[in-house]
Parts: C-alpha cells; structure tokens; sequence
C-alpha cells in the first residue's frame, strides 16, 4: 500500500512541473509580442508627437532606447523575469537648406592683394650620364637618279647605206671614282657621187675625289671624221674619190683640279690645262695649248674679288703654207658684289693678241624685280674668239687651208629679261648691240667651187635672241629657241657671206608610258648669202625647214627597240652653198643593256 502511495506521489510531481514549464513559455512569447507591439506603436506615434520617455535626446534626429527590466513579485516563480523594452524609431532627415536669392547689384571689388610667391628652379641641370653630342649631316644634293655603273651598246641600220653603232660603260663608287667611256661609229652614203660620211670617237671622263676635298678631272677625245668635197660645179666634172676625200683626226687631252670646299683663306679655284692636235690628209696640223686658272674669294657674303688668267696659244703648218702662230693670252679682274636679288661684276679684260694689246670691258648686272620671279639683265662685255684651224673646219668642213688666222674680237652691249611664271614654264630674251672685229666669212673658190676661202671683214650686228621652256616631272620636255641677227657697216666685202640671219629650234622629249620615248627636233633656217662662182654676184640660199623624230620602246627588261627618222620633209636643203644635205634618212636598231 505505501508503494502505491509513493508512486501517485511522483507522478503528481511530475505533472506540476511539466505544467509550470508550460506556462514558462506561454509567458516568453507573450512577452515578444507586447514587444512587437510598443515598437510599432512607437514608430506610429513619433510623426506626431515627441515622445515621453526616460531616455534622454543626443541630438536633432537621434533617441536613446531604454531597457527595464520588471520583476514579478506576485508570482512566486523567480526564474521567469519579465522585460520591457522601449525602443525610439529613428528616421534620418535634411535641414531646410536656405534659398539663394540673386540680385541686379554688381559685384564689390576685390582690392585685396593675394601673395604669390614664385619658386624658380635651377638652371644648372646635372646628369648623371655623359650625353651624346649631335653631328647634322649635309642635306644630299637632288639628283633625278643615283649614279650606278651602266654598260650598254646601241647598234642600227638603215636606207643610204647607214649604220650605227654605240657604246657606253661606267665604272666608279660615283662618290670616290667615276670613269665614262664612250665610243660611237656612224656612216652614210648619199644618191650623189662622192656624197659619203662616216665618223668614229672615243671619249673618256675621269673624276677622282680626294681625302683633301679636292676633285681631280681628266678627259680624253680622239676622232676621226671622213668626207668627200662632193659640191664641185658644173656636176659634169670627173674627179677620183682619192682626190676628194677630206679626213680630220682630233686629239685632246684636258687635266683640271677644284675644290669642293672653300680653302680656310675663302678661296675657290679651277685651274685647267688643255693640249689638243689636229690633223688632215693634206699633211696639215695644228698644235694647241689652252691654260685657265680662276680664282675667286669672298669677304663676307656679298663682296668678292675674281681673277682669270688665260693662255691659248696655237702653231699651224702644212706642206703648201709657212706655219702659222696664233697666241691669245689675257688676265680678267674683278670685284664682285652679290645680294639676295643683285649681282654686279665690275672688272676689265686685258688682252694680248698676237702682241696687240686690247684693253676689254667686262662689266654685268643681274637684278631680280621685286615680287616676281623675273630678273633683268645688262652688260657691257667684250671678248676674243679664237679662230684656229680646228674651230673654223668645225664651223665650215668644206674649207680651204688658210694662209691667215685671225682672232674675232666683239664688244657687246645688251639687255635682257628672264624668269618663270610657274615650276614649269622658263624663258629668256635678250637683245645686244655688237661692234666685231676680224669676223670671218666664207666664199666659194672660183672654178668648181667645191672648197670655201676665209675673208676677215669688220661689222656691227644687232641681234635679238630668245629661248622657251616648258618641263613636266620627267614625261614631258619642251625647248624651243630663235635669234636674229642684222649685219651691217661690212668694209671688206658687200654682205656677211656664209653668216645665218634667222635660225629657230624646237627640241621635244614625251614619255607617254613607262618604256615608250618620243623625241623630236624641229629646224627652221634662212638661207645665207653666197658668191656665185661665175657671175660673182651675191646670191640667197632657199631656207630651210628640218624635221627629225626618233622613238624608243623597252621590249625587254634589257633590250630596247629604237627608230630615228632624219629629214621627214626629204628636203635636200643647202647649208653651204654646192653641197645638199642627206634626203630622208630612216634607221633603227637595239638597245642592249648588260644590267
């Protein structure tokens, strides 16, 4: 019986205490929830009113929130402890800014000075490197091509038993060294008896540029020319070909040295000396020496001083004459005065002509126009032609040998225009007032008439020149000339026999395409007068209109087709009277090149 007791005792224990933890947690989530409801109560209340509470306020926008804990003393249970808390909602808010209120009043004047103060840094910079020094470099000369070493031959045939034949190699660094060898060999045979030409030359150019900024120059010709004295009247006439035959050899051997910089004293100089042979099939030569020494210094920029000193002397023989000397030596001072628009040479000539002297004058001025590109030109030069036994067969082939040599002396006068109206288009003119001593002219012999005697006459002559230039890039190139000349006051003959008034070039260069070249001539002459061999009255040649045209096309990279056509109008004019130039002439050929 007590067992059962003890046990209904326990289990009653049991379930009270199950009954107060029951009541625990009834409690605590009742608690929670008054929580819930105060904060919120407090959050509604707060855009309302401040409210009252023990905590106290910080600042505007911020409140405390106060704990306190309450104990229950009615309830005998001392483990449960109630808690309040009161929390004060917080919402963050912005100040009412003030407005801005612009008014019309300017603004008052700030008198006040600000102190600046300025730092200056050092100007001595130190490094801690050594720095490289600059060395400029020369700008280099614009050259339409960079030199390279070329080595081609030409050769062509064509009517009148024509041939051609060309060669051409260069050799040299083009800095150091160049050297340039040429040769060529040409022949026609015309529908006239005796009406034959051939011509064969050698050409060599040397230039050697030293360590001491000097360049040395050499140059070798040799050539020979053959021809026949085919202008013979009447034309019924029977001459050997042997009897005919005119063959002239050249020699000349030239040396020069210039500097390429000016010496340390400002001096430039070019001194050459020249040696040239010259011989015919009639056992008749010529010797010549020519020595030119220029100098030149400057004192500043613009006044300098000039001094040419020149030596030509020549000896002449043959097996029918005495021999011939013909000296010419002269010394040219100057004073030179350059500006950047003029340029003024006042200087004199002595001259000494086979021992007669002449005194020259040798005065130029060049002036550019302000804001143009045109300069005005005038002088009062005079000079001496030399007229040896080489230059005259130059000028006439068909001469006789001379039993006289005499030196032209000009004194000329003149006035002149020049310049460009764009980067294309050039010109000049210039006309001149020139008094002549000791011209040559040249008659035809009397009989066949086929060999030119050389009359010395004094004159004046007014001639009036001009020259034209148009030029695009490198495919188009046009070059067109003319002078007249008047002569008058002759004393030894009548007319200037042999002299061409009026003579006008034109010379074109296209390239339409790459490889194809077109070049062309064009010639106009009057006819000069002449002495009739039988009346010996004074006759005009017909002038003279000549036209060539030679074209070039590139077949293959190394070969090149050629065509040259002479005297398209077939136009048998008459340079020297009795001897008609070559008709229509066509030859063409290849250019082969070894690069």
């Amino acid at each position: 019986m007590k067992t059962k007791i003890a046990l209904f005792i326990l289990l009653l224990s049991i379930g009270f205490n199950i009954d107060a933890a029951a009541q625990q947690r009834k409690s605590k989530k009742k608690k929670a929830k008054q929580s819930r409801v105060i904060k919120k109560k407090a959050a509604n209340k707060k855009a309302s009113a401040k409210p009252k509470s023990n905590s106290t306020p910080k600042a505007t926008g911020e409140s405390l929130s106060v704990a306190y804990s309450v104990t229950d003393n009615a309830n005998t249970d001392t483990s449960a402890t109630r808690t309040v808390i009161i929390t004060s909602a917080f919402k963050p808010s912005l100040q009412n800014a003030a407005k801005i209120n612009f008014t019309a009043a300017t603004a008052v004047a700030d008198s006040s000075r600000l102190p600046l103060t300025y730092k200056v840094p050092s100007s001595n910079l130190f490094f801690s490197y050594q720095p490289i020094p600059l060395k400029p470099l020369a700008l280099p000369t614009d050259s339409p091509s960079v030199w390279k070493n070329t080595h081609r031959v030409k050769a062509g045939a064509g009517n009148l038993s024509s041939f051609y034949g060309e060669g051409r190699f260069s050799f040299g660094d083009g800095k150091k060294t160049i050297t340039q060898i040429q040769t060529s060999f040409v022949q026609s045979k015309g529908k006239l008896y005796a009406q034959q030409y051939s011509k064969f030359d050698v050409d060599v150019l040397s230039v050697i540029n030293t360590a001491n900024h000097l360049e040395w120059t050499s140059h070798a010709q040799f050539n020979s020319t053959t021809r026949y004295r085919y202008g013979f009247m009447p034309n019924t006439l029977v001459f050997p070909k042997d009897q005919l035959q005119l063959v002239y050899n050249g020699l000349s051997l030239e040396v020069g040295v210039k500097n390429k910089q000016t010496t340390q004293s400002g001096i430039d100089f070019h001194p050459i000396i020249q040696f040239n042979r010259f011989t015919n099939t009639n056992n008749a030569g010529e010797n010549n020496i020519i020595i030119k020494a220029p100098i030149e210094k400057f004192f500043g920029k613009m006044i300098g001083i000039n001094i040419t000193a020149h030596a030509d002397m020549a000896k002449f023989s043959s097996s029918n004459t005495i021999s011939i000397n013909n000296n010419l030596y002269s010394i040219a001072p100057s004073i030179l005065l350059k500006t950047p628009n003029v340029k003024l040479n006042l200087g004199l000539k002595p001259t000494w002509n086979n021992g007669a002297f002449n005194l020259l004058p040798n005065l130029t001025l060049s002036s550019r126009l302000p804001n143009s590109n045109f300069s005005v030109e005038a002088g009062f030069k005079g000079s001496f032609n030399k007229n040896g036994f080489r230059s005259l067969v130059q000028y006439n082939p068909w001469i006789g040998l001379p039993n006289q040599l005499k030196n032209t002396r000009s004194i000329e006068q003149y006035i002149g225009i020049n310049g460009s109206t764009n980067n294309h288009f050039s010109f000049n003119t210039q006309l001149a007032l020139v008094q002549v001593k000791d011209q040559p002219l040249f008659l035809n012999q009397l009989g066949d008439g086929k060999a030119f005697d050389i009359l010395y006459t004094n004159m004046n002559a007014l001639k009036l020149s001009g020259e034209l230039n148009y030029t695009f890039q490198e495919k188009f190139s046009l070059l067109a000339s003319a002078s007249y000349s008047n002569f008058s006051k002759l004393d030894a003959v009548t007319d200037a026999f042999g002299l061409i008034p009026l003579e006008a070039t034109a010379g074109l260069i296209w390239k339409p395409i790459g490889d194809l070249q077109v070049k062309a001539d064009l010639f106009y002459r009057s006819g000069s007068l002449y002495r009739d061999s039988f009346s010996l009255t004074s006759r005009r040649l017909s002038s003279a209109v000549d036209m060539n045209l030679g074209v070039e096309f590139g077949l293959m990279p190394k070969l090149n087709l050629w065509l040259q056509m002479n005297n398209l109008f077939n136009n048998t004019y008459q340079r020297w009277n009795q001897y008609p130039v070559f008709g229509f002439n066509v030859m063409g050929g290849v250019v082969y090149s070894f690069q």
